[in-house]
């Protein structure tokens, strides 16, 4: 019944999206009111009947919202589009029943299911405080449900402390304090001998079968442990900056232009396309924009211990030279980087190691930033159902 509710929602989402886009300027718009009235007439005539009317009258106002969300924001939301199976898998749940049944365990009223139970990962208080639940179905064919809830409160002591982050591969978080803060390997030895055999096993198997499934499904499983271990060292990590510092200067990188293939054209073919396909490798694997989007969560939402908003202040500076910049007279050439690691400047002689330097200037300057009046706060909309969510 979960797989059902979950095509249900996408059916109703890709329909609904149709129906909107036939609608050009100078038409009447298609409203949510619309399309559920349309709903509840193909209810009545069509296999829709079957499924759960609140699911898939849910999954018409998600439609909407992400419309809203595109309109009034187009910089950070993009237009919706269409949902596929086995990416796109859950559903909503509008009208929340829950009941505890022990410290780990708790119940959820899902529709046509009745009471199913869920493992509790947060504080219960912060569960009864939702509003609504979506339910979704990861690649390793877990279940999830998560509860709309006000974000908890981040509290912490002022420090005073400033610090600027240089992001790296070698090390993933570099402080100008000279603390280096490497994302432990997401796997074992083994795990990463037997993911390479399940993906030549893969290979190997025929597309359609049964026990070719079994082994994607295996694969995931394995990419989803990564994954969670990716997120778990992100979130400690994240904790401990927005605790220990104030000021929080980091680099305003565009990973997502960062990772572009090399591989170019028929007529302009690339240079170094396996090269440059293993760093894009490298720079995923350390999760840099994951790590800049919770640390703006938690710096956002930090209160004082009396429970005062005290938000800190997470700068962010262009990336441009400063790994080629001395952090002690300024001068600024590509061969004060003799490598890597090391930093030997041309005029003064100052040596150092190159990310501990570039972390110095990062925290030079966004201290100049917010000397200016810059807008030293760097937190974006986050696409959440409103106003918050807690998972369980």
């Amino acid at each position: 019944m979960f797989v059902r509710h979950c095509a249900d929602a996408r059916y109703v989402w890709n329909l609904g999206l149709e129906q909107r886009s036939f609608w050009r300027r100078g038409m009447s718009s298609v409203s949510v009111y619309d399309q559920k009235r349309s709903l509840t007439d193909a209810r009545q005539h069509t296999w829709l009947g079957d499924g759960s009317s609140v699911v898939q009258q849910q999954a018409l106002f998600d439609l909407d919202r992400a419309f809203k969300n595109w309109w009034r924001n187009p910089s950070h939301f993009s237009r919706p589009t269409w949902r596929k199976a086995g990416i796109h898998e859950g559903f909503a749940i509008r009208d929340l029943s829950i009941r505890r049944i022990n410290r780990k365990w708790g119940e959820v009223l899902v529709p046509k299911c009745g009471w199913v139970r869920f493992r509790v990962t947060r504080q219960w208080a912060d569960i009864c405080a939702g509003t609504s639940a979506r339910v979704t179905l990861d690649r390793a064919g877990r279940w999830h449900v998560s509860f709309t809830a006000p974000p908890p409160a981040f509290k912490r002591q002022p420090t005073g402390a400033v610090v600027g982050l240089d992001m790296g591969i070698a090390a993933t978080v570099t402080t100008s304090d000279g603390e280096y803060r490497r994302m432990p390997d997401h796997l074992t030895p083994g795990e990463v001998q037997r993911k390479r055999r399940l993906e030549r096993k893969l290979a190997r198997q025929k597309k359609g079968s049964k026990r070719r499934e079994q082994t994607k499904r295996q694969i995931a499983g394995l990419s989803a442990r990564e994954a969670d271990r990716r997120k778990d060292w992100i979130e400690k990590t994240t904790t401990d900056l927005v605790r220990e510092y104030d000021v929080i200067c980091i680099e305003d990188l565009k990973v997502k232009n960062m990772v572009h293939t090399a591989r170019g054209t028929v007529a302009s073919p690339g240079k170094n396309v396996r090269q440059k396909a293993g760093l894009n490798r490298s720079i995923s694997s350390q999760a840099w924009a994951l790590l800049r989007k919770r640390l703006c969560d938690k710096a956002a939402a930090a209160t004082d211990p009396d429970g005062s908003p005290s938000p800190v202040a997470v700068v962010a500076v262009p990336p441009a030279y400063t790994s080629q910049r001395c952090s002690a007279c300024g001068h600024t050439t590509q061969e004060n980087r003799e490598s890597q690691a090391a930093f030997l400047c041309r005029a003064c002689g100052h040596a150092d190691n190159a990310d501990v330097n570039a972390a110095i200037n990062i925290r030079a300057a966004g201290l100049a930033v917010a000397g200016r009046g810059g807008t030293p706060v760097v937190v974006g909309p986050v696409k959440r159902q409103p106003p918050g969510l807690a998972a369980a």
